[in-house]
């Protein structure tokens, strides 16, 4: 290789390189399928965390760490699960839109998806456990941006990247005078490619460079939780819970390849200069520790209010040694509500639970030196289905719309609405029959 192309070939990696933290535009010709939500932040760490709350909560602002319903499961917190009264089975799908706008550029997309599905169970009176899958975090981005370079002329940037990780666990608990504890247990799976690409615009006689890494990533993963509950009048209880995941590492093997070639004016590549490929390169993903606190008042079937608080901390996150992007740390304030005007009432919307709630808080990922916040507002609505006296059910919504992220210093604000539709089916497993 002539010195000159050498030259050029390290000046374009190294721009790249330095490049490639948040000045990327959107690029609307080339954006995201319609079947994919694109969001520039899921470049970084793990991408955008799933929502481990079940719908229910979802319309309550997320206010999961205290809250329990004998009828429905709270994965988030495994210490509900001994207070189950019936065996439940619940899924969702979630549909979302995100609108994102950056560097006086807009686009929007959205998909839908399966969101989670749980299986609970009672274990005699004071016991209970749970199963269920549920995603950790998607990535899925689409941008590019051009620059000039000096004495190489207008250069394109692209960034593409998809994939996420999955969660499947088994929970038990146990309760002693309202007093529960318990956990939960499984495994993160999944996989995620990241590609960036350098094509000079002005000239076929510059190499043109890409970079392609593919991770596969699982391991164990355990989470715990506390919940105290109390009476404190007549059908009126208070919850405070408590639930901690602490860091963890996930086992992970990682494909690189590095490529520098060359068009021709139609677009045809000429020659391929070089090639560097490894696979199999052993990795791991170390995930942060999470601490939530939660207190909930309210009247039992009639109406519950909630606050929440959930810290976390990526000082010691790593995706397979990189850290761009991510910050210290993050957390999340909740405050919602639910209320049912009736419960005893033979009447449909007296017996619909009606649910509202709020939250704000910060992200992980901290770009340019700024800190990445998102602020939302959530409503949602329990209605109930009727089947027999031992079995029963409810449809569950839960509506989120708000936004992330600030157009300050060279990065992108998203705003957002999500829906979730739920199914909660219950039934009576185990009950001994008093006659024959």
């Amino acid at each position: 290789m002539c010195a000159k192309l050498k030259t050029q070939f390290l000046l374009l990696t190294a721009l790249l390189a330095t490049g490639s933290r948040a000045t990327a535009q959107l690029n609307d010709a080339s954006g995201p399928k319609s079947t994919k939500e694109n969001s520039p932040y899921s470049r970084y760490g793990i991408g955008d965390l799933g929502n481990p709350r079940n719908a229910i909560l979802r319309g309550m602002g997320g206010t999961a760490t205290a809250y329990n319903d004998i009828y429905s499961v709270n994965s988030f917190n495994p210490a509900t699960y001994s207070f189950l009264k019936v065996t439940t089975l619940e899924f969702a799908l979630e549909a979302r839109s995100r609108s994102i706008f950056m560097n006086d550029v807009s686009t929007s997309s959205g998909t839908a998806t399966i969101s989670y599905v749980t299986l609970g169970i009672p274990l005699g009176k004071y016991a209970g456990m749970a199963a269920g899958i549920a995603p950790m975090a998607n990535t899925y981005y689409r941008a590019t941006d051009t620059t000039n370079i000096a004495g190489i002329g207008k250069a394109a940037r692209q960034y593409v990247g998809s994939g996420g990780l999955q969660y499947a666990y088994l929970g038990l608990s146990g309760q002693y005078k309202g007093f529960s504890i318990g956990f939960n247990g499984g495994y993160v799976f999944g996989d995620a490619s990241y590609i960036s690409s350098l094509e000079n615009l002005d000239t076929t006689s510059v190499r043109n460079s890409a970079f392609t890494r593919y991770n596969n990533v699982g391991g164990l993963y355990w989470k715990g939780g506390i919940l105290y509950k109390a009476k404190v009048k007549k059908d009126q209880y208070i919850n405070i819970g408590a639930a901690i995941t602490l860091s963890q590492k996930l086992n992970g093997s990682q494909d690189i390849y590095d490529l520098g070639y060359r068009y021709t004016s139609d677009g045809t590549v000429v020659d391929t200069l070089s090639q560097t490929k490894r696979t199999g390169v052993d990795g791991k993903i170390e995930l942060p520790a999470e601490y939530a606190f939660g207190i909930h008042y309210g009247k039992l079937f009639n109406w519950d209010l909630g606050a929440d608080f959930v810290y976390t901390d990526w000082s010691k996150f790593s995706n397979f040694g990189d850290r761009t992007g991510v910050g210290k740390n993050a957390w999340r304030a909740a405050i919602g509500g639910e209320v049912t005007p009736d419960p005893t009432s033979r009447k449909f919307f007296a017996q619909t639970t009606y649910r509202a709630g709020a939250y704000y808080g910060k992200d992980y990922i901290e770009l340019n030196g700024t800190n990445v916040d998102f602020i939302g507002g959530t409503v949602g609505a329990s209605f109930p289905l009727k089947r027999s006296f031992t079995q029963f059910g409810r449809i569950n919504t839960a509506l989120d719309i708000g936004k992330r992220g600030t157009i300050q210093n060279g990065l992108a604000r998203e705003f957002y609405i999500r829906f979730t539709l739920g199914i909660a089916l219950n039934d009576i497993w185990f009950q001994k029959r008093k006659y024959d």
